[in-house]
């Protein structure tokens, strides 16, 4: 689906498909895995400037509303809010490192 033209009819029927599996929280590691998240926003930031068709826009949303609203995402949060000062140093650290 990745490396489908968008608004191709595999893409629509693939968005959708996963769009309707999201209401299984199963899914949703599987999705966060495969870098889904990311290729939705890409998506998404690409009909900006050009024209994708209405129904992947329409499913995509409603795909990353689901991811986002999932309990393993709202696990993943809670980790990341615990853990949020570590990050900071470690990316500043990283930041003060590479420059």
């Amino acid at each position: 689906m990745k490396q489908q033209d968008d608004g191709t009819v595999i893409q629509r029927f693939c968005i959708a498909i996963l769009q309707k599996m999201s209401v299984k929280e199963e899914s949703i590691p599987v999705y966060m895995k495969s870098g889904l998240i990311d290729w939705i926003i890409k998506l998404l930031l690409r009909s900006k400037s050009n024209d994708i068709h209405v129904f992947c826009l329409d499913f995509a949303s409603a795909l990353l509303a689901n991811i986002l609203h999932s309990n393993p995402m709202y696990k993943l949060n809670i980790h990341f809010i615990k853990n949020y000062n570590n990050y900071v140093s470690s990316a500043y650290i990283t930041n003060v490192n590479v420059n």
